[in-house]
């Protein structure tokens, strides 16, 4: 199972502004005001031994992951991220052959819908998508958003196979010999996780979730629905602070997120739906901290903790 990252930001697109474009290139010529960078070749070199934070940056776009398994190809959620995503679709599709793509939903606000005008297999005829999700009316919902008021171009215009599929609860979903479940989260409007199990490996995407004053059955059903998933993708949106100030807004903490990853049994877990006021160096600050009250309070556990990042690939 191969799970790829494209969009890891919550609430609205947040790209790199100019300033911090700016101090991340104060800090490479710093670092290389004693380097050799005659050549291109020394250049290279230089960057290459960069500390990988400035490299690489977190991203901005909104929420999108892509799971390829054996035998089915998974999308979860179109924010903003889904439009590069369909780029390289097409890219590794240059014969144009018949595709199928099946697409989760965990709920339908703004930012986890917002890039599928964007998507460009859905406007070719050799392209079939498959929706899901527990929603009900989940293509006049994204009808709506297309909506002449809205957008220029209706869903009509897209060319490719629309097929919904509303799910009951508890229903599982088996496409190939992959098996798809879900769970409701606590979350305005309702918010939906998923769980991919194949060939004996288990991916949760659990964005968009919050679980301050709930009972403890209910966190009971999430430490069982969550229970030794290799990878668990958790909505990690704000600080411990932050957690405490916005009761029922719907999202969770990286702390938390540690919690009820060893609890499960967890082996990764990966930060996500990152806010769109935070920085590259805020959010880094935010999983160190993760990091570090992971060392604190659960010594004994084993749990690799990372930040959820555009472009980011995990193998599991």
């Amino acid at each position: 199972m191969q799970v790829r990252f494209w969009g890891v930001r919550g609430s609205i697109p947040a790209p790199l502004n100019g300033n911090e474009i700016r101090n991340k290139m104060l800090r490479v010529l710093e670092f290389a005001a004693d380097k050799d960078i005659s050549s291109p070749q020394h250049r290279e070199e230089v960057i290459n031994s960069l500390a990988k934070e400035e490299c690489l940056v977190i991203g901005g776009n909104t929420t999108c992951v892509e799971v390829k398994t054996i035998d089915a190809h998974l999308i979860f959620d179109m924010g903003s991220g889904i439009r590069e995503l369909g780029y390289d679709i097409l890219s590794k599709n240059k014969a144009n052959l018949q595709q199928p793509l099946h697409i989760f939903l965990s709920h339908t606000h703004w930012d986890h819908i917002q890039g599928f005008p964007f998507f460009l297999p859905a406007y070719l005829p050799n392209y079939h998508l498959t929706f899901y999700s527990p929603h009900k009316e989940l293509q006049t919902r994204l009808k709506y958003q297309q909506d002449f008021r809205f957008f220029p171009v209706s869903t009509d215009y897209m060319a490719c196979k629309k097929e919904f599929v509303e799910l009951e609860r508890d229903q599982e979903i088996k496409i190939n010999s992959t098996l798809i479940k879900h769970i409701e989260l606590h979350h305005p409007g309702k918010s939906y996780a998923y769980r991919v199990e194949s060939e004996g490996k288990s991916f949760v995407f659990a964005t968009d979730g919050e679980y301050n004053n709930l009972s403890f059955d209910r966190i009971i059903t999430f430490i069982d629905f969550y229970k030794n998933a290799d990878l668990l993708d958790f909505d990690a949106q704000y600080s411990f602070d932050e957690e405490i100030e916005k009761v029922d807004w719907g999202h969770s903490s990286a702390l938390f997120g540690v919690d009820i990853s060893i609890k499960s049994g967890v082996k990764r877990l990966a930060l996500t739906h990152h806010g769109p006021e935070q920085n590259d160096n805020t959010i880094r600050k935010l999983c160190a901290n993760a990091i570090a009250y992971k060392k604190k309070n659960y010594k004994e556990h084993e749990l690799e903790i990372f930040l959820a990042r555009e472009g980011l690939t995990v193998k599991l």
